[in-house]
């Protein structure tokens, strides 16, 4: 690669959005993956914590519901891009974490219920 196709290629990639950048994988699965799964633990405090202080209380299941969902496809999402060794290992600690950031994300946003 010459030198003005690399500073070609490097003006390009600082153009690029935020978001394409994180999904085109430039950041790695581990930055990817930990942004999404944050995005996705926010959006669920906020609106689960607005459901439960509103009493929605089916609404509020919808969304537990989809969050597990959104966990899983996450997992599904890593064990897919991995390619290291010990696979095993590394789904079983992901998952943990999750789980009890997913637990931890419930009790807050059920902190509203008096």
């Amino acid at each position: 690669m010459s030198e003005s196709d690399q500073a070609v290629n490097t003006s390009t990639q600082g153009q690029r959005s935020f978001v394409v950048r994180l999904l085109s994988g430039e950041f790695g699965l581990a930055t990817t993956y930990w942004a999404f799964y944050f995005l996705g633990a926010g959006a669920f405090f906020i609106f689960g914590s607005r459901a439960v202080n509103n009493e929605q209380w089916i609404a509020y299941l919808v969304m537990i519901a989809l969050m597990m969902a959104y966990t899983v496809i996450l997992i599904i999402g890593i064990r897919a891009a991995y390619k290291g060794p010990q696979l095993w290992k590394v789904m079983s600690r992901t998952s943990s974490v999750f789980m009890i950031i997913n637990i931890l994300t419930g009790v807050c946003t059920l902190g509203f219920v008096y």
